[in-house]
């Protein structure tokens, strides 16, 4: 007799991946994921939700997980859960699902959810995939631009602006390094460029690029290097730090 295998069903599969809350820009739902998934070992289809909690120096996830059913245009979670982390100045990082029967529709191209959960909060829920597309695209508490203190080289001040913006062509996520020097009544100003990616505390950079301007003997060089950066913001969003093994961390504050 021929081994039976279990087929999993196509409207679960459809759901398979991880989703954020659409659109984004809402400080609440911007750190939540939702991502739905098969367990193997249960057999069983579940769905996780999770939520980021950043701090000033260390960040900490929270992280439920509960059983679902999917049938054509329903949702049914199972079980209740819930976890919660401590994160910093004795505040908790929470996630959390309530078990139900929940609703949905999908979008013609499959990247949106939209989710009805009468009597649930909230009561509608849009979610959309987070493909390569969308996590290379970067998070909107990251874009703009950020100052590190002006310093001091010799006879030379230098300000150091980091800008992080996406690029318009290929929905890339990309860090521009500009260098201003100033010397007696001169200047220079000297820039690039590189390509990085973005996880939930750390930067990717992943170009090497360096370009310098002269003036005479007087000289601006601007420097990125290929390399991982842990990032923090704090809990106000206007401050950054981003450090790496064995050297000072740098804190940048948002250019306004």
């Amino acid at each position: 007799m021929p081994a039976v295998v279990a087929q999993t069903p196509p409207l679960a599969q459809q759901f398979y991946g991880t989703w954020y809350t659409y659109p984004l820009g809402n400080p609440n739902t911007d750190p939540v994921r939702h991502e739905f998934r098969h367990n193997p070992t249960t057999g069983k289809d579940e769905m996780i939700v999770t939520r980021l909690c950043v701090g000033d120096y260390r960040s900490v996830t929270a992280r439920a997980v509960s059983p679902i059913e999917i049938s054509e245009n329903t949702i049914r979670v199972l079980k209740s859960a819930s976890d919660s982390q401590e994160a910093e100045g004795n505040s908790v990082c929470w996630a959390n699902i309530e078990a139900g029967v929940w609703s949905y529709t999908t979008s013609e191209e499959g990247n949106r959810i939209t989710i009805t959960n009468p009597g649930g909060n909230p009561d509608i829920l849009e979610l959309a995939r987070q493909d390569a597309a969308s996590e290379a695209t970067l998070p909107a508490n990251l874009l703009g631009s950020w100052l590190l203190p002006p310093f001091d080289q010799k006879d030379t001040r230098i300000q150091i602006r980091f800008v992080f913006y996406n690029s318009e062509d290929s929905n890339k996520g990309n860090l521009r390094q500009i260098m201003s020097c100033s010397k007696g009544g001169d200047s220079l100003i000297a820039q690039v460029d590189s390509a990085i990616s973005v996880s939930k505390d750390q930067i990717t950079i992943q170009d090497s690029a360096s370009h310098e301007e002269h003036d005479g003997a007087f000289t601006c060089k601007a420097t990125l290097t290929a390399e991982i950066l842990h990032y923090v913001l704090s809990p106000s969003g206007e401050i950054m730090t981003l450090s790496k093994p064995g050297e000072k961390p740098l804190t940048l504050t948002r250019e306004r």
